[in-house]
């Protein structure tokens, strides 16, 4: 497992009660909120004493809860996941940091990896002030950029908001794509899909709940071992998901994408039942999802000690 020297004891969750945790029972509220345990495991945790609020210990699950309390989790000999941290920083100044951060590492904690984020791993190295900025899929790869002073932070946050930033990622397609396709389409939930993360183009209108959506795919060529087109890549927005939802819309879903292959994500829901990863890419059809955040470039004025763009190299097969 790659974590940081001195991760290797137990792993300590913390967390405020929300407002919604007033006057709930113990039990109830853990299993509402952390699905990664059923009932029965929260159960045997909270008498084992492995939970305590606002500092003591708690062993009866049907106590009730105050909100804005500490509540804390020992998830005593829990054991992570492997995933990639082989991550590294390819700029920095006295405020700001770019990152290149591998496939398959989330920046955030999941339900699953704590000690192996993005976010854990630069506040254990470089100081529990700097945060990111921007999100970026698990799976993709790229640069994601750290602030480390509020006015940093908010500046870089606004510049993102007001698309005053324009991304360029290297994506691999299946299939052939000859022409320059410009993909205009609101992105909202999957309704009926048995994956809830999902997402999909949706009609443009308030009851379908999407967000408008604008990516431009340029093709550079075809590649023979991927049986795919290499295409610069250019989201108007940042929403979640967004290459991989258009790419899919029309029929050229990522090379390795499990969660949007056209298939209804089998590969994603391989993943998810243990499966190991040869068949999660097989799958997927790829041993990674082939999408690269190269380049950032500010389209006005920098932020003050920021070059006017950052590039991240490109991985191993990324030979563009």
């Amino acid at each position: 497992m790659a974590l940081l020297p001195g991760d290797d004891g137990p792993y300590i969750f913390t967390s405020i009660l929300p407002a919604s945790a007033q006057g709930k029972a113990l039990l109830d509220h853990l299993q509402a909120s952390f699905g990664y345990h059923p009932r029965e495991t929260w159960q045997e945790r909270i008498l084992a004493g492995a939970v305590s609020v606002a500092g003591d210990v708690w062993f009866d699950p049907s106590a009730r809860l105050v909100a804005g309390q500490v509540l804390a989790y020992n998830h005593g000999e829990y054991q992570e996941p492997d995933v990639p941290t082989n991550w590294r920083v390819v700029d920095r100044g006295d405020d700001w940091m770019a990152i290149d951060k591998p496939s398959g590492q989330p920046i955030h904690s999941t339900s699953r990896i704590f000690r192996q984020t993005l976010v854990w791993q630069v506040r254990k190295l470089h100081g529990a002030d700097w945060s990111p900025c921007h999100r970026l899929d698990r799976d993709t790869s790229g640069l994601v950029l750290f602030a480390r002073t509020h006015a940093a932070l908010s500046w870089l946050q606004r510049s993102f908001e007001h698309r005053q930033v324009r991304k360029e990622y290297l994506a691999c397609l299946r299939g052939e794509l000859t022409q320059p396709v410009t993909v205009e389409g609101a992105i909202g939930p999957e309704v009926g899909s048995m994956i809830r993360s999902r997402l999909c183009v949706v009609p443009d209108e308030p009851s379908a709940g999407g967000k408008p959506s604008r990516t431009e795919f340029v093709p550079i060529r075809w590649d023979d071992a991927l049986q795919g087109t290499w295409c610069r890549v250019h989201p108007l927005q940042g929403r979640r998901h967004q290459i991989r939802v258009h790419a899919q819309h029309i029929g050229h879903p990522l090379v390795g994408d499990p969660l949007y292959d056209g298939q209804g994500g089998i590969g994603y829901l391989a993943r998810v039942d243990g499966k190991d990863a040869q068949e999660v890419a097989r799958l997927s059809g790829g041993s990674r999802l082939w999408l690269h955040s190269c380049s950032l470039e500010f389209l006005d004025t920098a932020p003050p000690g920021l070059p006017r763009s950052v590039r991240a190299p490109l991985p191993d097969g990324f030979d563009n």
